[in-house]
């Protein structure tokens, strides 16, 4: 499928070009021929694992340099092959901001970063401060100037790596799952301040997204990345969710609203008891002398499935790492099995909940997927039949069986996100901790994901959702909604829809199955 020519200039040309990492059979990018248009905005679609985040560091010369891979054929920007480029120049041509935003930092504090990105270009120090505060206020964050970005919201370091890219003032710009950190209010804003951004500098822009609802609007063109690695489609958006549906399903990619109702953690309460498993008590925590979370009171049910929401900052992520024990409370306490949290013995409190990182880097430990999987199992002396069992038997549900010998961190954003989840599961636990589950899932896999998910609470364990997905919000038994440093609303997801206020006020907004009968 081609679309039709359009009367633009290239200022990207791909040209039978392959990429393979050394360690994987297969290559991941196979003979890839396209062109990519001056002032055009693509969308590049593909299932979890289909090589896009690999695509796009392929076009701006990261790779293969900075892995171990090879790759043939050719990519020319505006007519000059970018391996002729000096080192480093073609990165301020094709600006790239990553899935994870934190591997692109260098500094410590929002200021400094912004100035090394000015640094690169011989920016003089005396035009610096003018702009960095206006690049800060292009994508809101203006009072974050001088915050250092370890303290900043998934979201906020988005904001961040964008802001350092514009500095570079590139013609071609990459967006890697550019909203996946962003609450729902944010991530409407980041959409409308692309497309600014796009038509006041006549920019190029690719991104990469599973989910393309609320892109298609600014989209001019959409690339689908086949799992072979090869080029499925190429036309524009609107004509291949019509005339290519088939093909699209079968690649996992289709608009979130069809498959909204696929999933629903309400059962009626046959796995949900009375009983309560952990309860949060009058908990408060400051960071330094910042106070993030202030007298927060929650009583979580046995078999119970809930989400926590709210906007950027809002402490979300802080909520559940306290839950979980992971960060200890400024004030109040935490009551887990009837036992106050703190005093249980660490292995034995690892035992009975589990915890999904936000960015599931950050929970990997070991040089290979296997090991990634044995690892619990092993400090648990499991026998080696039960392991290697166990293991192979959550590689096939998680789409992990080709990678048994794979580096975690060589994965795919999809794989990575699939194997931390996989990880929790050698048992059952009482209690599973989700920060953002569905970030870097296609269709078909937040599907499956969450077909488990709703399983392992069928055998009784109580699952905490951290999310901006209000999908699954609407599919959850209750709902805690975070909004200045308090808990503003406890209630069932059909209660908080007739709150549009509260709404507004937390930067969330009605999931699709209302939007689409408004």
């Amino acid at each position: 499928m081609r679309k039709e020519q359009l009367n633009r200039t290239s200022i990207l040309e791909v040209h039978h070009f392959s990429f393979a990492y050394e360690t994987l059979e297969k290559p991941v990018l196979d003979n890839l021929t396209f062109t990519l248009n001056k002032d055009e905005v693509t969308l590049l679609m593909g299932s979890s694992g289909s090589g896009k985040s690999s695509l796009a560091l392929c076009l701006n010369s990261l790779y293969p340099d900075g892995v171990e891979g090879f790759s043939a054929g050719d990519i020319y920007f505006q007519g000059k092959n970018i391996s002729d480029f000096p080192k480093g120049v073609i990165n301020q041509h094709i600006g790239i901001v990553f899935q994870d935003p934190e591997s692109q930092f260098c500094m410590i504090t929002v200021e400094d970063e912004l100035a090394f990105a000015l640094e690169n270009r011989k920016i003089p120090a005396s035009e610096m401060p003018h702009r960095i505060s206006e690049v800060l206020q292009i994508v809101g964050m203006e009072a974050y100037k001088e915050r250092k970005i370890h303290e900043l919201s998934g979201g906020q370091k988005q904001k961040i790596a964008l802001a350092a890219v514009l500095l570079l003032e590139p013609e071609l710009l990459i967006l890697d799952e550019p909203t996946a950190n962003l609450d729902p209010a944010s991530s409407m804003e980041f959409i409308h301040l692309i497309s600014e951004i796009q038509k006041e500098r006549t920019l190029s822009v690719l991104i990469i997204e599973h989910q393309a609802d609320d892109w298609i609007g600014i989209t001019d063109r959409m690339i689908v990345l086949g799992k072979n690695g090869k080029i499925l489609a190429d036309e524009k958006p609107h004509r291949l969710f019509s005339e290519g549906r088939q093909l699209l399903e079968q690649e996992g990619i289709f608009p979130l609203k069809e498959f909204v109702d696929t999933y629903r953690f309400q059962s009626g309460g046959s796995s949900t008891s009375s009983e309560v498993i952990l309860s949060v008590k009058e908990v408060s925590f400051r960071r330094k002398q910042r106070v993030i979370l202030k007298e927060i009171n929650m009583d979580i049910h046995k078999g119970e499935c809930i989400a926590i929401i709210g906007e950027n900052g809002a402490g979300k992520s802080t909520l559940l790492q306290l839950m979980s024990g992971l960060l200890q409370p400024t004030k109040g306490n935490i009551v887990f099995l009837d036992q106050a949290l703190k005093r249980w013995k660490e292995n034995e409190l690892r035992k009975r909940m589990g915890y999904v990182f936000q960015n599931p880097e950050h929970q990997f430990i070991t040089d290979t997927v296997y090991d990634e999987l044995t690892f619990g199992m092993k400090l648990n002396r499991y026998e080696e039949e039960k392991m290697n069992q166990t293991a192979t038997t959550l590689m096939n549900q998680f789409h992990l069986e080709n990678h048994r010998f794979s580096n975690p961190f060589s994965l795919s954003g999809g794989q990575k996100r699939r194997l931390s989840v996989a990880t929790m599961l050698d048992e059952t636990p009482d209690i599973l901790f989700f920060d953002e589950p569905t970030f870097g899932q296609d269709a078909t896999t937040t599907k499956e994901m969450m077909e488990m998910i709703r399983q392992l609470k069928e055998n009784g364990t109580t699952i905490v959702f951290v999310t901006h997905d209000m999908e699954i919000v609407d599919s959850v038994e209750r709902v805690f909604v975070l909004c200045d440093q308090r808990i503003a609303f406890t209630g069932k997801p059909e209660q908080l829809w007739e709150r549009e206020s509260l709404l507004q006020q937390a930067r969330l907004r009605f999931p699709y199955r209302i939007l689409k009968n408004a």
